[in-house]
């Protein structure tokens, strides 16, 4: 039987010579060795690797080569600091995605009413709701089989009390009304053209209609920006995650709509997130 630095070692070199860099593969090999045994990524070289555990190690590692996400292999994925279940029928959080939950967090008043538009895992809510004990949260998902994730993460972090699913389409099952102080999405906003560009982990595995925004990836963007207002409270604000290429054309409709606005770079510069102040009336 192969020592746990010797078959980490494999293990890291096979998913090489799948392309994979070896840093990264070495990282992704680590984390399944670790998530078989239990414990924390740097505790596996202290433990010993039986036939069994070893078989199970192996075909996660095949997966991984058929291009089958790390995290819905292992079922859970880190975000903000907290783990999150996830599987197929949801987003895998992103990193970029933690600089909208940063910015919500800053701007949420004391005792805050939020909303999120498109829950997926819930990774946004909840970690909102995890980082501020004074928020309420409620948040509309229209896939069933995403609702059931978020409601397993919810239950998982204990937040059934501060975290109120519902199901519907985007604002569809609000009433309108100045209810919210804060409205938060990372809609789908991928375009038609933009799709064939996706890698193949992404674009052969994760949701399409959680990914896909129209043609130009504007759909949902543009029709939260026009309908936002109406369920803010005034002076209130909308943050939206946004396409890499977006940022002139929200601008012009946020204008439009009569919003005062600014962009967030995520790490590489690029305006990520839309935070818009809402100034019509409701």
């Amino acid at each position: 039987m192969l020592s746990t630095q010797e078959l980490l070692a494999r293990a890291r070199d096979f998913l090489a010579s799948f392309g994979i860099p070896k840093e990264e593969a070495e990282h992704e090999a680590r984390l399944i060795l670790a998530h078989l045994f239990g414990c924390a990524p740097l505790e596996v070289y202290f433990c010993s690797v039986d036939e069994k555990t070893s078989e199970r190690f192996w075909s996660y590692i095949k997966e991984r080569t058929k291009g089958v996400p790390l995290a819905y292999l292992l079922g859970e994925a880190n975000f903000f600091g907290h783990t999150f279940k996830v599987a197929p029928g949801v987003l895998i959080p992103r990193p970029e995605t933690e600089l909208l939950v940063e910015e919500a967090l800053k701007l949420s008043p004391e005792n805050g009413k939020v909303l999120e538009l498109g829950v997926g895992s819930g990774c946004i809510s909840l970690t909102l709701a995890l980082e501020r004990s004074d928020l309420l949260l409620t948040g509309v998902e229209i896939s069933n089989e995403a609702l059931k994730i978020a409601g397993a993460n919810r239950q998982f972090h204990a937040l059934e009390e501060r975290v109120f699913l519902i199901q519907g389409d985007w604002f569809s099952p609000l009433k309108p009304g100045p209810h919210f102080d804060l409205i938060v999405s990372n809609p789908p906003y991928v375009s038609v053209s933009e799709w064939p560009e996706l890698s193949p982990e992404v674009r052969d595995f994760e949701p399409p209609p959680a990914l896909l925004g129209g043609e130009r990836g504007l759909d949902f963007i543009f029709r939260t920006l026009e309908e936002a207002p109406l369920y803010l409270k005034p002076g209130s604000f909308l943050l939206l995650e946004i396409g890499y290429r977006q940022a002139e054309e929200v601008a012009r409709k946020a204008s439009e709509c009569g919003y005062e606005f600014y962009f967030l770079p995520d790490l590489s510069g690029i305006k990520r997130v839309f935070v818009g102040r809402a100034l019509a009336k409701n």
